[in-house]
């Protein structure tokens, strides 16, 4: 920094002694040349104070946030954690549904370490693991049980290692019981507590060969839903983001679900990752299909040489099928009659057969939900209207019998117009061939788009639009400006002002495009905010130059310095994230638009506070006369302003088009709409979809679908 304000000052030094030592400089020219030094001087002075002021304020906000230690974050952490997931729980009815009460036996032979390894790894850790080994399990059988409660007990007392694998088939309830199990041990932690944090993440979107680093990726996505983690880490980690100093001081306990949601040729990877990660003393949950961790341990890449291993010192449970008695309760839980309804007993009788499809279709907790959802009537139902739970067993078109699959397809498929054919309090009621078209196209999206992940991250949404599309949106703004410039341009007989500014136009067009063309912004942006000090900055350039020259020469130097100072120096002094909360999807998108909103309409603002400051100036030091010394009238110097203005509005547009997310959003939304594949408004669409038909689930600040199977059945049926 010393550097960079000492040259200036030299350089003005040195040319003020070398034109004061020009024969012929009359008394006149020499003031005027130590005039100049002297400002020059008083420039650097100005900046290096500015300079000086800004590093005292940078060293003020370190100190304040080496104030804030890891143990305050984690606590901040755990409330916002809680806070969310109570409230997705109750989205998800898991506590209405609290009767499909999922069980388990240990892991089958082969997936999971041997015990007595498992137990003695703990024991050589130095932190770490069940607190106290008379508790720990005697041997995998001893972690069978069901239930919320008792899975907490098995995590937090029977495994020596707090590392557990819960494995199932689809639909078993996994992902529902390492919620239970999140909140269960968030209350254990209580308030203040050096207990590890729960964080619940899907494993969907983790590429183990691109990002090979798990703690990364998790700090990455933590940045994401909860904004104050992505802040510098207390000293002396300040190289870091809290995330990530909270993942390395073994504060955060990661659930992770979806591992079969990884690509299959990832996984073993993925499990070498996840194992090199690990240090002694972090525990872990894992969840996955039985079958797909079974094959990514017998996986063996040609030539490769790895050898896969399981989970390392990680214990194992298998949930299996739900009671038919369970199934029985649920189905009925609604019924008029409070009894064993006559509706449902061609269906209740088959479930006594274990073998039967219908038995076996409805054997987890998503079928046997699908199925009260969609042929249980609810207050209000026109029973005629609701299917009927004999098209479960026979197929109504053909008389036939169904098999296991045909059941689970009619489920999925029966799912949809069930929930959104019932009006709901406060939806806003998309029929349901709009729903099915926009949910169709969302599966697709996350099929063809985004490598068949399963979270729908609005910032990505972009990926399904062609960006010529964005080239050509971007590009608009300087037809308009070309069609209204030119009639004054030709009338003033080209005036160079005007030149100038549909100069800049073009380069700021082109620049628009270039920016249409590569990649946006990854990620939500976060927050930033004007700094006035910049602002003074500018003026203070323009009207030293003004000064010296004329009026004309400080407004050329003025969008020079409006760029310089807001993209670089300003933009980097006033990034802002304090606020502890927890992002939601819409949260996070009206924080990335406030953001593009600032970059928009900030040069704009700083540019005619700037000018009005520089045209003050003229006509206070220099009089009227300034402006016709200048060689322009004043109503060139209002195209002028407003030519600056449009100049400034659409360059931040560009600028916010690339570092932003919601502006290409905004033009994926018009665009879908009229390619009637999603509805204009559609962040509401999603929440609708969430909140009041419990189509979508929300992990942190992404939506996913209620299950994988659904998202793979919408998928497969999706309409060209």
């Amino acid at each position: 920094m010393g550097i960079l304000l000492a040259l200036p000052g030299a350089a003005g030094v040195v040319w003020t002694v070398g034109a004061a030592r020009k024969p012929g400089l009359d008394t006149s020219g020499m003031a005027g040349v130590l005039g100049f030094g002297v400002s020059v001087l008083g420039l650097v002075v100005g900046i290096a104070s500015l300079a000086v002021a800004w590093v005292a304020y940078q060293a003020d906000r370190r100190e304040a946030a080496d104030s804030v230690q890891l143990a305050g974050i984690a606590n901040d952490l755990a409330r916002e954690v809680r806070k969310a997931w109570r409230a997705e729980a109750e989205v998800r009815q898991l506590y209405v549904h609290g009767t499909l009460t999922v069980s388990w036996q240990q892991a089958p032979a082969g997936l999971t370490a041997p015990w007595a390894s498992i137990c003695a790894a703990a024991e050589r850790w130095p932190t770490g693991g069940a607190p106290n080994p008379d508790e720990w399990a005697a041997d995998p059988a001893g972690l069978e049980g069901a239930g919320a409660e008792r899975i907490t007990e098995v995590f937090s007392q029977q495994v020596p290692t707090h590392r557990l694998i819960v494995l199932g088939r689809e639909g078993a309830g996994k992902s529902v019981l390492l919620v239970q199990l999140l909140l269960r041990l968030l209350a254990l932690r209580g308030e203040n507590s050096e207990k590890p944090v729960p964080v619940l993440l899907s494993l969907a979107s983790w590429n183990p060969v691109e990002e090979s680093d798990l703690f990364a990726w998790i700090a990455r996505r933590l940045a994401i839903n909860y904004e104050f983690l992505g802040l510098p880490a207390p000293a002396p980690n300040r190289s870091i983001s809290r995330a990530r100093a909270l993942l390395d001081d073994q504060q955060i306990l990661p659930l992770l679900d979806g591992f079969d949601e990884i690509k299959q040729g990832f996984r073993m990877e993925a499990l070498r990752r996840i194992n090199a990660a690990l240090q002694a003393g972090q525990g872990i949950v894992l969840a996955c299909r039985t079958e797909d961790y079974r094959n990514a341990l017998s996986y063996e890449p040609a030539g490769s040489g790895a050898r896969p291993v399981p989970l390392a010192q990680a214990a194992g449970i298998e949930l299996q099928d739900l009671d038919m008695e369970t199934v029985r309760d649920l189905l009925c839980e609604g019924t008029r009659d409070g009894g064993l309804s006559q509706r449902w007993q061609p269906v209740t009788e088959q479930l006594s057969d274990a073998t039967r499809p219908v038995a076996l279709a409805l054997g987890t907790p998503l079928m046997a939900s699908l199925a009260a959802d969609i042929y249980t009537p609810r207050p209000g139902d026109v029973i005629s209207e609701i299917p009927s739970p004999v098209d479960l067993i026979v197929d109504p078109a053909t008389g036939t019998p169904r098999t296991r699959v045909e059941i689970e397809d009619q489920l999925l498929a029966g799912f949809l117009p069930a929930t959104y054919a019932r009006r709901h309090a406060g939806s806003t009621q998309w029929t349901t061939e709009e729903a099915e078209q926009s949910l169709r196209f969302l599966a697709g999206h996350l099929r063809d788009n985004m490598g068949g992940t399963t979270d729908i991250e609005w910032w990505n949404l972009h990926r399904a639009v062609p960006r010529v599309i964005h080239a050509l949106v971007i590009g608009v703004p300087f037809w308009v400006a070309l069609a209204v410039a030119a009639p004054p341009a030709i009338a003033s007989s080209i005036s160079a002002w005007l030149v100038a500014t549909a100069g800049v136009v073009v380069a700021g067009w082109v620049l628009g495009t270039l920016y249409a063309f590569l990649e946006p912004k990854p990620e939500p942006a976060a927050r930033i905010r004007i700094s006035w000090p910049s602002a003074a900055l500018v003026v203070g350039i323009s009207c030293f130059v003004a000064y010296h020259e004329d009026v004309g020469t400080g407004i050329l130097v003025l969008p020079l310095g409006i760029v310089i100072v807001f993209v670089g120096f300003g933009r980097k002094a006033t990034q802002d994230a304090d606020t502890v909360v927890a992002m939601d999807p819409l949260s996070l998108l009206e924080r990335d638009r406030k953001t593009a909103r600032t970059i928009i309409m900030g040069p704009a603002i700083l540019g005619v506070i700037s000018l009005a400051g520089l045209l003050t100036f003229g006509l206070v030091t220099q009089g009227p006369a300034a402006y016709a010394d200048a060689g322009f009238p004043l109503s060139e110097v209002t195209l002028a302003m407003l030519g600056l203005m449009g100049l400034s509005v659409y360059g931040g547009l560009a600028v916010a088009f690339r570092h932003t997310a919601s502006p290409a959003l905004t033009i994926t939304c018009w665009y879908l709409a009229l390619r009637r594949k999603a509805p204009r408004n559609l962040m509401r669409f999603l929440v609708d979809a969430h909140q009041q038909h419990t189509v979508l689930r929300r992990v942190g600040a992404v939506y996913q679908f209620r299950h994988l199977d659904l998202q793979r059945h919408l998928t497969d049926h999706q309409q060209s």
